[in-house]
């Protein structure tokens, strides 16, 4: 296998030293071909899943097994047994506002709840990037339903999207983050905990994507934080309120609306999965 990798490696100009395997990665003695010959430590095939790459896949025999692919989900070089992910799972399990209802409506679960659910995936296999990723997704998403199901008006009547390119120089869809939230705020239709809930998983998005000097030592925390705040969010926009009285679930009346103009909801429909 070391005999294929340094032969591929040379072809690319890279002049091989000793070669020793730790944890699953190659580790060079020796640099690329310069010419004042500087070691450098590299990984080899960073990206590859070899178990599945051909033709090397073929040529060695290897087949993906279950374990091999967990392994690739998982960061290099770190445990990818059953107690590590659960424990993981439980980590970010711990937010104070839970999703425990959510209506059957193919927008609301493609652009909020999957992404979700996705992103608690992600820390569990240790891609808590993958998670900040996804929460801001969230983010956005959220802020856009919560002015689609505000019904903003202007001058008595419902806003237009025309009135808001007048107002806000493009649709609200169309705004940045920071200033979508700065409206919903102006506008009142989110008070200060949900306008710290945007500020904080914005905040955490920017420091790790946009940020080429941002260190990751906190990473995973402000993966939870992000997570949590996001469900937080979406826990605002869609509620998931229960009626005292009859024992129903009840949604906020913004969404009822927005269920309702898109045919999903019914007296006689029950309001959970």
């Amino acid at each position: 296998m070391l005999d294929r990798i340094q032969t591929a490696l040379r072809h690319f100009g890279v002049k091989i030293g000793p070669t020793f395997v730790a944890e699953g990665q190659f580790v060079l003695g020796s640099a690329i071909a310069m010419s004042d010959e500087k070691m450098v430590i590299c990984q080899v095939n960073p990206l590859a899943f070899l178990e599945a790459d051909e033709p090397w896949a073929s040529s060695v025999g290897d087949k993906p097994t279950l374990e091999s692919v967990v392994r690739f989900l998982c960061p290099v070089g770190e445990n990818v047994d059953i107690e590590t992910l659960l424990a993981r799972y439980r980590e970010i399990s711990t937010e104070p506002v839970r999703l425990f209802l959510a209506p059957h409506e193919q927008r609301i679960l493609d652009k909020l709840i999957w992404p979700l659910r996705n992103a608690k995936a992600s820390f569990m296999v240790g891609n808590y990037l993958g998670t900040i990723s996804l929460s801001g997704m969230v983010a956005e998403m959220v802020a856009m339903l919560l002015w689609e199901i505000t019904d903003a008006q202007i001058n008595g009547r419902p806003m237009t999207e025309d009135d808001e390119t007048q107002l806000f120089g493009c649709t609200f869809e169309k705004l940045g983050q920071d200033r979508r939230v700065k409206v919903l705020s102006a506008y009142g239709v989110i008070i200060d905990k949900t306008k710290s809930d945007f500020d904080k998983i914005r905040g955490i998005r920017k420091q790790y994507l946009h940020l080429w000097s941002a260190d990751h030592d906190q990473l995973p925390i402000d993966g939870v934080q992000s997570f949590h705040a996001a469900v937080s969010l979406v826990v605002t926009a869609i509620g998931q309120q229960m009626d005292a009285q009859t024992g129903r679930f009840m949604f906020t009346p913004g969404l009822m609306r927005y269920l309702e103009r898109h045919q999903h909801s019914t007296d006689d429909k029950p309001k959970h999965r």
